[in-house]
């Protein structure tokens, strides 16, 4: 089932079921990596903690695709860094992240529209926030801001 959603860059299709939102993610990051001339390998299954592996001279670096939530509240893009592992029998859930087993997180952003890349060691262990607009009290110290993890200005950087 598709809904739309108005947005500031107009109506898109954004799917309720989460399979096919992870699909569309892993597609708009491969698309965009492609798009900026990097060769991509695609593990077999998916049984593994990356969906991309990016060919950086003869290095393998390890892509997680996830998909950013606009939070209207804080002008903010907020994606989870951690997958939870449900157990039977009245036992604690386990709390896994990404660390030594990923190098980026790639997240799309239906709101914007953009692809963004965050290393993994940079990010907290449950939800990572970008932000797109000012903090309320103007805050700048350890404020993520999304313009910065812009793909094409990180992939710049290497």
């Amino acid at each position: 089932m598709v809904s739309l959603n108005k947005q500031s860059n107009g109506l898109r299709n954004v799917p309720k079921n989460t399979a096919k939102k992870g699909e569309i993610t892993e597609i708009m990051v491969l698309a965009k990596l492609i798009e900026l001339g990097y060769s991509c390998l695609i593990p077999w299954g998916h049984d593994h903690r990356y969906d991309i592996a990016i060919d950086l001279d003869g290095k393998l670096v390890r892509v997680q695709c996830k998909t950013a939530r606009y939070a209207e509240e804080s002008g903010s893009l907020k994606f989870n860094t951690a997958i939870t592992y449900a157990r039977v029998g009245g036992k604690p859930h386990i709390v896994k992240g990404y660390k030594g087993e990923a190098d980026y997180f790639g997240v799309y952003s239906p709101y914007t529209g953009k692809v963004y890349l965050i290393p993994v060691e940079d990010a907290p262990n449950l939800t990572a926030i970008l932000r797109l607009h000012a903090t309320k009290n103007n805050q700048e110290k350890g404020v993520r801001w999304a313009k910065d993890y812009e793909i094409e200005k990180v992939l710049a950087k290497r």
